[in-house]
């Protein structure tokens, strides 16, 4: 069997037989699996210019689709010997066939620019797969730095070759709001742009001049969401409030603790500037959450709840009055009233709801679903609680780490010892050791992330992502083993992320 596989699949055997396959490609299918057809058809056609032909059930064909409502979601079994046999239940389950298919075959399947191919020809080989974990999620934070439509689509691809299905976009931030909100124009005609940002490390306190914005229209986001679905990737929208608020406050300084101008913030860190607790500034929330929602049909939706500076509400007479109203005993208890009545709102709406772990130091709505970041320690703790957890702990799956000691490693967001390598990746393990088995369920899968204070391009997009991501797709997939088996597939796998143009860092030499 082709030893190049990642993820590697659950069950991978040869077996006698070869196929050879030239453009067209003969198909059958039933009109329902259609979609993922055209897919598949159009990764073919631009990279190697090859086309597909549907044929009849009668009718001599390269690959046959059978419906198996045995399989469970997302599985399936590939079986190459005279022709090759595709089973699955759903469209992501022959999705992820087809992309262990391409993986079978030349890189050139993977070109990001168009090559020319004669002949394709596979040695016979069994596969029955499918992944463990429901939530093989990537973040990306778009607020620090923006990216554009065509960059997260690219993303998308990169995920989908990973059999990865969740894209988390961060799009609210101190340092820019990403997102159009119609009714609350100033988020994005003030807060969407900032007129700096740091040179070098946050501590080396030296800013550029060099404005730096955007943001997401309607129409962007329904074609980012709608290619995502094409790859069977949800797409979670964040909104990150009440902390974290500073381009909200430079546009809209009423919903703020102190009603006093301020920028949208040309530093790196956590803004002291945070929303106020007063009923129209809750209002204010809950309506730019419903709307961005309503933006993402069916998708769960993040609402932050992270790094909530209290100091302004401590010194705010207004916030005093509200935890007297509530008998709250500690000024933290107000992010509450906003976690609360956020989620409230999207459960109302058919949303699943997502937070960061410090919603747990208060009441948490039941149904919240918890992205465990400061430590493993915490996704224990939600599942203790009786919460779904997503694990994201922030040291194994924090890509805006480093990604080894050297001097060379380009700034990061924090120095040595803050390294995450690819082998240090792999290594994790999503079901924390101390966790008491009857409470693995509650473990959905895990996520990582990639902050963007030092992520400033594509090109260093690609290099803090890979080959980490890589690494951390067969961990979520559930297949991960001994990291010096996974080291050669993943030299191999390098030639498919050459193909699709990504400036991965490369790995350094065996020891």
């Amino acid at each position: 069997m082709n030893k190049s596989l990642v993820p590697q699949p659950r069950v991978g055997e040869g077996r006698e037989g070869t196929v050879t396959l030239t453009s067209p490609v003969r198909v059958h299918y039933d009109d329902q699996f259609a979609n993922v057809v055209d897919v598949f058809e159009a990764d073919l056609l631009a990279s190697v210019g090859w086309e597909v032909l549907r044929v009849a059930s009668h009718e001599t064909c390269d690959i046959r689709l059978h419906y198996d409502a045995t399989r469970p979601e997302e599985h399936y079994t590939l079986n190459v010997a005279d022709q090759i046999d595709i089973a699955a239940s759903s469209d992501a389950g022959f999705a992820y066939a087809f992309t262990t298919l391409r993986q079978l075959g030349p890189a050139q399947l993977w070109s990001a620019q168009r090559t020319t191919l004669g002949s394709w020809i596979l040695d016979g080989v069994s596969i029955v797969d499918g992944p463990t974990f429901v939530w093989r999620g990537v973040h990306l934070d778009v607020s620090r730095h923006f990216f554009d439509v065509e960059t997260v689509l690219r993303l998308i691809d990169l995920l989908a070759a990973h059999r990865l299905n969740r894209l988390q976009l961060h799009l609210n931030d101190d340092q820019g709001w990403r997102i159009e909100v119609p009714a609350w124009p100033r988020l994005t005609t003030v807060g969407a742009m900032r007129s700096g940002s740091p040179v070098g490390h946050e501590l080396d306190d030296r800013r550029d001049e060099v404005p730096h914005g955007g943001f997401y229209s309607a129409d962007d986001i329904a074609v980012i969401v709608e290619h995502a679905r094409r790859r069977h990737i949800v797409v979670v929208p964040e909104i990150d409030l009440p902390g974290h608020a500073q381009a909200v406050l430079a546009g809209y300084p009423e919903f703020g603790n102190g009603h006093e101008h301020v920028d949208v913030w040309t530093h790196w860190g956590i803004s002291e500037h945070i929303l106020n607790v007063e009923p129209a500034t809750l209002a204010f929330a809950e309506d730019v959450v419903r709307y961005v929602a309503r933006l993402f049909p069916g998708s769960p939706v993040h609402i932050g709840g992270d790094e909530c500076p209290t100091t302004e509400w401590e010194a705010s007479p207004g916030a005093c009055a509200v935890m007297a109203q509530y008998g709250f005993e500690h000024v933290s208890q107000l992010q509450g009233l906003y976690t609360q009545r956020l989620a409230a709102a999207l459960v109302a709406e058919g949303h699943e709801v997502l937070a960061w772990d410090e919603v747990l130091d208060t009441d948490v709505a039941p149904g919240t679903t918890i992205c465990a970041w400061r430590s493993e320690q915490k996704g224990v703790e939600a599942a203790e609680r009786g919460l779904d957890v997503v694990m994201a702990p922030m040291q194994y799956l924090y890509l805006d780490w480093l990604s080894s000691d050297a001097p060379e490693e380009p700034v990061a967001v924090a120095p040595v010892p803050y390294v995450t390598t690819w082998e240090k990746v792999y290594g994790f393990e999503v079901i924390p050791d101390d966790l008491d088995p009857t409470l693995t369920h509650r473990i959905r899968g895990a996520q990582v992330q990639l902050w963007t204070e030092y992520i400033d391009s594509v090109a260093r997009l690609d290099y803090m992502a890979f080959p980490r991501l890589s690494a951390f797709s067969e961990v979520v997939w559930g297949t991960a083993g001994d990291v010096e088996q996974f080291r050669p597939r993943l030299e191999q796998h390098l030639a498919r992320l050459d193909a699709m143009d990504v400036s991965y860092r490369p790995l350094d030499p065996t020891k």
